[in-house]
């Protein structure tokens, strides 16, 4: 009968501990969704004041083209972004980098 009843206290804790474990992994997912949608909203902030302005000089348009694209394009066209100035910076690099070669080679002779 003890063995019973602890076995079920054991069982119970085990279910605890999952449901903690679940608990705090919903949490984490929760705090990684806001921070994305935060994200994605900046972009959409940002890109629609720049349109404002641009619009200013011509017509009023409505910006519906955000409401049928998906996050995931958005955090996507950000990343190639990223990608992209990183590959420029590291171009400039190398050319300076040749550059200063050239120079010095040509001033040690």
């Amino acid at each position: 009968m003890s063995q019973e009843i602890e076995q079920n206290q054991l069982d119970q804790f085990e279910r605890l501990m999952e449901l903690s474990f679940l608990r705090e992994k919903r949490k984490q997912m929760k705090q990684l969704l806001q921070r994305e949608e935060n994200s994605v909203q900046r972009l959409i902030n940002a890109d629609s004041e720049q349109k404002i302005r641009h619009q200013r000089k011509r017509q009023l348009v409505v910006l519906d083209e955000f409401k049928f694209r998906s996050s995931s394009q958005i955090l996507e066209e950000q990343r190639k972004s990223k990608q992209q100035k990183t590959r420029k910076i590291i171009i400039y690099i190398a050319l300076i980098i040749i550059a200063l070669a050239t120079i010095w080679f040509y001033f040690s002779k």
